[in-house]
């Protein structure tokens, strides 16, 4: 993939760590300038982009933080070409403390906010941080995150599952919005990742057998990585998807199948 994304300017949110330090790896090996956002130091994800990028420290529940974001990429590398916004609420971190799987009716109101207010709100504080530059060069490349859980429904993570059907839902929408203006916007939907944030939450609820359960429905019989996401996510952000907006686009081994 090597050249793919010459001369783009691509922005990662959760970007510390994890899923978002694989994708913003990948995103440099194919040519992109990264800047690595997130609310945690980013100094280790600069580490393995060779120093190359731009570490910005972003608080996605926070407008004004966000559009701090966006100007920092402005005025660092003149434009903005891309965003993926991975950053959410999920296992446990330093600055949350994860969801808690627990039956809908004992999700407290603080717990529902909470993660409403990181996976949904805070991917629009981003779309409208990064949108106004990308309207005034006519392009622009929108990735948001769900996750497959959307179309299993898995029980006892019901404010993390109907946060990332909003995700998908502020997507099409979007893309209907945006189109005109020459922005793509489309959602990247995972499964079940052998992350750090999956393993802490399954642990700390007791709830590891999920993992073989996950396997076993997989069609490719293993275990999902982060690096199984980045190709597609490098395609999101390239032109060979230009014409591409609007859409769900499951990378999760052949979990779950949509569409006919």
């Amino acid at each position: 993939m090597s050249g793919l994304l010459d001369g783009r300017v691509v922005i990662v949110t959760g970007a510390a760590r994890g899923i978002g330090q694989a994708y913003a790896k990948a995103l440099s090996e194919a040519g992109a300038t990264v800047v690595a956002a997130d609310i945690l130091d980013c100094a280790q994800t600069l580490g393995l982009l060779g120093g190359r990028g731009l570490g910005v420290k972003v608080d996605i529940t926070d407008m004004a933080s966000c559009t701090a974001m966006a100007e920092a990429t402005q005025k660092a590398h003149g434009r903005i070409d891309g965003i993926i916004n991975n950053a959410a609420m999920f296992g446990p971190s330093a600055v949350t403390e994860g969801a808690r799987m627990l039956p809908f009716d004992e999700i407290t109101e603080d717990a529902w906010q909470r993660m409403m207010n990181i996976n949904v709100t805070g991917t629009w504080h981003a779309c409208k941080a990064v949108v106004p530059a990308m309207r005034a060069q006519g392009y622009g490349k929108i990735v948001n995150i769900s996750s497959n859980t959307i179309q299993l429904g898995n029980p006892n993570l019901l404010h993390y599952v109907v946060s990332k059907g909003a995700v998908a839902t502020m997507t099409r929408c979007l893309a209907r919005e945006l189109g005109p203006a020459g922005i793509r916007v489309n959602t990247l939907v995972p499964g079940f990742i052998q992350s750090q944030a999956s393993l802490d939450i399954m642990r700390e609820n007791h709830a590891e057998a999920i993992t073989g359960a996950m396997k076993s429905i997989c069609s490719l019989g293993r275990e999902q990585y982060a690096d199984d996401l980045v190709g597609t996510a490098v395609y999101l952000q390239s032109a060979l998807s230009d014409f591409v907006s609007g859409q769900m686009i499951s990378v999760d081994g052949g979990a779950c199948f949509t569409g006919m």
